[in-house]
Parts: structure tokens; C-alpha cells; sequence
């Protein structure tokens, strides 16, 4: 906890230092975001190992996924902002696992045990399914991330889990950080709260979900009990 807030200090002062703020400004995004396309261009295949590993450690530090995919869509496109989503969710996923099994699990149990023990049996026995609604749901959330680091889940289940479970939502936020900050570069007006590229990702991960457990009901526990 204490490296933790040491980084975020650091990241902060950083932030201040290096005036990044200025990068937010609506009237200089189209110039900066073509500075930036400029320097991934001139970077190359390093520049994107660079990315991955710098999006896969904030997403450990507990920024969310959702900004590392619409910052890798606004550099590398739509598609660019998928292959970068799928890599550093899931490394961040089996790091925050590792750090969650042998740093926090005990501690989470010696705490909330009793409370815990339902949760754990279905996890024990429905642990795929449950990690597929999760991220269909609540995607990459920081909680989300840690709750399913300390349960008792195999490593398998989880980062097969997160893969299907967070395809979807990372291939509607790639699509929305393409279109949404290119608006914001060149057509900031034609943005509001109640846009289609705003609402789409929500709606898909609630109808997504809804469809999951239909054919889980319908089809993949059935088979289980008969199996």
C-alpha cells in the first residue's frame, strides 16, 4: 500500500511538473493528438511494447482498463485499441491474481471468512461462467479486478474468463475511443452525454450479460447437471 501511494505521488508531481494538463485543452486536441499519432508512427513496433507495458502496470495500480483502451484506440485506431485491450487486461489480470493469491487472499479470509464461504462454493463450482458475467457487466473495474484475485478461482478459469468476458466491452470501447476522441479533435459539438458512442458500451454489456444467462439456463447447466 505504501508503494502504492509513493507511485501515485510520483505520477501526480509528474503530472504537474511535465504541465500535461495541457493536453486536455479542447481547442489544442486536434494538434496534440496529431503529435502523438506522429510519435507512434516514428516509435514503431517498440513504442507499442512500451504502451503494453506501461497500460498493463496502471491497470495494476488501479486505473481503469477502460482509459488504457481508449488511449491505445486514439493512437493506434479501433483495431490497434483491440490487440492493445486483449494484452494488457490480461496481463494485468494473472499480475493482479498473482499479487491478490499471495498477498491478500489469507488476509481477505482470516476477515470475512464465514461471509465469504457461500461465495467461494460458487465460485468453486460455476468459476468460468461467474467470471464471464462479471467482466461482461462491470468489464475491468479495479474491485472487480481484486475481488476476483483472492477467490478461489484457478488461473485457467479466470484468464479464459476475462478473455471472453472482456472481448466484447474492449471491441465497443476501441470503436467508442476511435470515434469519440476524433470528435472531440475535429467535431467537439456534435458530442453529448446522450450520443451513441456514449451509450453503446453500456446497453452491449447489459444485453450481452442477459443473453449469457439465457443460454446458461438454457444450455450450459443442463449439460453440467447431466454430466
Amino acid at each position: 500500500m505504501a508503494l502504492v501511494l509513493l507511485v501515485l505521488v510520483a505520477l501526480a508531481y509528474g503530472y504537474h511538473a511535465l504541465d500535461l494538463g495541457r493536453l486536455a485543452d479542447r481547442q489544442q486536441i486536434g494538434a496534440h493528438l496529431a503529435a502523438l499519432r506522429l510519435w507512434q508512427a516514428n516509435a514503431g513496433l517498440w513504442g507499442m511494447a512500451e504502451f503494453a507495458l506501461a497500460g498493463t502496470a496502471v491497470i495494476v495500480l488501479n486505473v481503469p482498463c477502460v482509459l488504457v483502451v481508449l488511449a491505445a484506440a486514439a493512437l493506434y485506431g479501433a483495431l490497434g485499441g483491440i490487440v492493445m485491450g486483449i494484452i494488457t487486461l490480461n496481463l494485468a489480470s494473472v499480475l493482479i491474481y498473482l499479487i491478490g493469491r499471495h498477498l491478500g487472499r489469507a488476509t481477505i479470509m482470516r476477515i470475512f471468512g464465514r461471509a465469504m464461504h457461500p461465495v467461494e462454493r460458487h465460485f468453486g463450482n460455476r468459476g468460468l461462467i461467474s467470471v464471464i458475467h462479471l467482466r461482461l457487466l462491470f468489464f475491468a473495474l479495479p474491485p472487480v479486478n481484486w475481488f476476483l484475485a483472492v477467490m478461489n478461482l484457478r488461473l485457467r478459469d479466470l484468464t479464459l474468463g476475462t478473455l471472453l468476458g472482456s472481448l466484447p466491452k474492449i471491441v465497443l470501447y476501441a470503436w467508442l475511443g476511435d470515434a469519440v476522441i476524433d470528435k472531440l479533435a475535429h467535431h467537439p459539438e456534435q458530442l453529448h452525454w446522450y450520443s451513441p458512442e456514449l451509450l453503446t458500451p453500456m446497453l452491449a454489456g447489459i444485453v450481452l450479460s442477459l443473453l449469457l444467462r439465457f443460454a446458461d439456463r438454457r444450455w450450459i447447466t443442463p449439460r453440467a447437471e447431466r454430466a
